[in-house]
């Protein structure tokens, strides 16, 4: 289950630094931001707001601690 704090993958810019929730293993995966265009062409958006990538299943994110 996604953690109440974080933010829809649908917002989620990949651009920029995020912590992203990895539901298959239930842990939180820093993101610095610096893979946009491999995002863009290998995430692959599954049901009720679930992103593959990379063997993650992405389902929310934050803004990194210190925004």
């Amino acid at each position: 289950m996604t953690p109440r704090t974080m933010e829809p993958m649908e917002t989620f810019d990949p651009a920029e630094p995020a912590l992203l929730h990895d539901q298959l293993n239930d842990e939180i995966m820093p993101w610095i931001g610096e893979q946009p265009e491999e995002w863009r062409r290998l995430a692959q958006k599954r049901s009720e707001g679930v992103v593959a990538f990379e063997g993650h299943l992405f389902d929310g994110w934050a803004e990194p601690l210190g925004g």
